[in-house]
């Protein structure tokens, strides 16, 4: 976890990512959020209920990504006939 920046009231910006990879699949991890300074303790550690406006994405690589992405044929029907 880095800080990315400071806000005027002195909260920090934070944000970090994480990849997994497990049978050639490759899983991305993001978080970003909000943290009063205060709220730091030992370790540099925070919990996670002392963050604020938090963000997580996951993106995925690789067969099981693929998986799980709507075809073509699919995207097609979808725009015609909603559902």
């Amino acid at each position: 976890m880095l800080v990315t920046g400071v806000l005027p009231n002195g909260h920090l910006l934070v944000a970090g990512e994480k990849q997994i990879g497990v049978n050639q699949n490759v899983d991305v991890l993001r978080f970003s959020g909000q943290v009063d300074p205060r709220a730091i303790g030992a370790a540099n550690t925070v919990q996670s209920t002392a963050v604020a406006n938090v963000r997580v994405e996951h993106r995925g690589r690789g067969a099981a990504a693929n998986a799980n992405a709507v075809g073509w044929l699919a995207r097609f029907f979808l725009s015609v006939m909603p559902i």
